[in-house]
């Protein structure tokens, strides 16, 4: 036997009568209620919502360009840094290479500054020669020499090993080294000269 409460309630309606509508379901109206985030919009003063930028593909406005000065002033600036930087390097060489190093190896000092700079006579011991403009041209030095100046000038034949440094060193076409050549110079000027041993130091100009 059923139960009498599973039937259908409409059921027992007397013939005539339509059954009621269905209850309708609570469902909300999304074209009042607004969106459910607000991610990539922003309000603006007449209520209306605008579209930010969220995508890497957007068009932006385009970069300002930096003007140059007509190609000169950013090489001439870089050009003068360089200048600069390679002077304190040079500064720096001279300082660490200076004649404390050939004292310590038993190099006599010779200081060349209140005379004209000009040495003829070969030494005949290991010597360093100092001052602001040095023209060596002694003929043939059969001992080591090492020489220090602003300006230098060389010329003969050196039978043993040779240090130069100056801001400008100039090795004339007679000079010829039997043993190494050391130079620490800003511009060196090489006008033909023979060199059985091995070119040392630091160069930032050559010329010839």
């Amino acid at each position: 036997m059923s139960d009498p409460t599973s039937q259908d309630p409409n059921s027992n309606l007397p013939d005539g009568i339509p059954a009621p509508p269905p209850p309708r379901p609570h469902i909300i109206d999304t074209a009042n209620s607004g969106p459910t985030y607000a991610f990539g919009t922003t309000e603006t003063k007449a209520g209306k919502k605008k579209k930010e930028r969220t995508h890497p593909t957007d068009p932006y406005e385009p970069l300002k360009k930096r003007r140059g000065c007509g190609g000169c002033c950013g090489c001439l600036g870089g050009s003068l840094l360089l200048i600069v930087i390679l002077f304190i390097g040079l500064v720096a060489a001279v300082a660490y290479y200076g004649p404390g190093r050939f004292v310590k190896d038993g190099y006599t000092v010779v200081n060349l500054a209140n005379t004209d700079g000009r040495v003829t006579t070969a030494p005949t011991e290991p010597t360093v020669y100092i001052g602001n403009f040095i023209n060596y041209s002694a003929g043939v030095t059969e001992v080591p020499i090492a020489i220090i100046g602003q300006e230098v000038i060389i010329s003969g034949t050196f039978l043993k090993d040779v240090s130069i440094t100056g801001a400008k060193v100039t090795a004339l076409a007679n000079s010829s080294f039997a043993g190494d050549l050391e130079v620490f110079a800003a511009d060196f000027t090489d006008k033909g000269i023979t060199l059985t041993g091995e070119l040392k130091g630091r160069v930032m100009r050559s010329l010839q």
